[in-house]
């Protein structure tokens, strides 16, 4: 072989090689970046969903002695941190099936079989009640309040063994969804004083329900700095659950404040006949439909405009 043959041999070579490493390069990049994107999604809606249940997951804990941390990694976990079919249609945060003694609203869905039956609730509030009282009414699960409520790892593999779900790695999931979101910290808030868990609970008594969303009526002297120490909520959350008022300094008392997004359209009467001048925004937090929703479907640009007595305004 030639010197020149040589030359050219090693020269396809370099050639053929350097066109398959770009060619493995590009494949892996391709292949893994959906993964790098969808890798921030679930994150971001994980610490959503913290921010906004934490604080029900604390009153039950101290009402029902269930760790805070199991109650958010398995709504976290369940629901698929709130956008799962179930949760959105049913409010079922849990998966809790309906059972031979359940007598509420039902709704059904595939899960191990077909077109299985599973509770559905009115708010999420009562998903969170049911599951204590799923929890603490089953004897299957009595050997659970044997634990230390800070033993989160203990009461992980106890609800796998007794039953709560079939998945193999069911308990190692809640773990990792404890540890990764430092959710055991939540489990020390039991030890705040009385009075202060007294206040948690009053707060749960005034909530009520707006377009399946959960809401409480602002007192004389309200702010959202102070609905946001009274309800644990952090103030950028309940700025964009209430975006139309975030600029108000103090509310007017008797404003619906609500404490978990509204929904995209109404679920029951799909239109309004203004009695009054209003604007979309005050429209927006009467009826629990998002802002941005109601500029879209009415094709309105500004929503602070007032607009007139007798309009015809689309809620989906």
């Amino acid at each position: 072989m030639t010197l020149y043959e040589t030359n050219l041999n090693d020269l396809r070579f370099t050639f053929h090689t350097t066109i398959t490493m770009k060619l493995i390069i590009t494949l892996t990049f391709t292949l893994t970046l959906p993964y790098l994107i969808m890798a921030s999604g679930p994150t971001s809606a994980r610490k959503e969903y913290i921010s906004t249940y934490s604080g029900t997951a604390v009153s039950q804990m101290k009402k029902y002695q269930i760790p805070a941390s199991i109650t958010l990694a398995q709504g976290i976990l369940e629901s698929g941190s709130g956008n799962s079919f179930l949760a959105r249609s049913s409010n079922n945060h849990f998966g809790i099936k309906c059972g031979n003694q359940w007598k509420g609203k039902t709704s059904y869905h595939d899960d191990d079989e077909e077109n299985e039956c599973f509770r559905a609730y009115s708010r999420v509030y009562e998903s969170y009640v049911d599951h204590s009282i799923f929890l603490t009414s089953n004897q299957r699960y009595a050997s659970l309040f044997e634990l230390k409520k800070d033993d989160y790892k203990a009461w992980a593999h106890g609800l796998k063994k007794a039953g709560y779900a079939t998945n193999p790695h069911y308990a190692d999931r809640l773990i990792q969804l404890i540890e990764e979101e430092k959710l055991y910290m939540f489990d020390q808030l039991d030890k705040i004083p009385e009075a202060q868990a007294q206040q948690t609970q009053q707060i749960t008594r005034e909530e009520f329900s707006i377009n399946k969303t959960r809401v409480l009526h602002s007192k004389n002297g309200d702010t959202f700095y102070k609905l946001s120490l009274r309800t644990g909520i952090t103030l950028r959350q309940l700025h964009k659950y209430n975006n139309g008022l975030e600029k108000l300094e103090n509310l007017k008392p008797g404003t619906p404040i609500y404490l978990e997004s509204k929904k995209r359209r109404a679920s029951g009467k799909k239109e309004i006949v203004l009695e009054t001048a209003t604007t979309l925004a005050e429209i927006s937090q009467k009826e629990g439909v998002r802002l941005k929703s109601l500029m879209k479907i009415n094709q309105i640009s500004t929503p602070h405009q007032r607009l007139l007595k007798g309009a015809k305004i689309f809620l989906r």
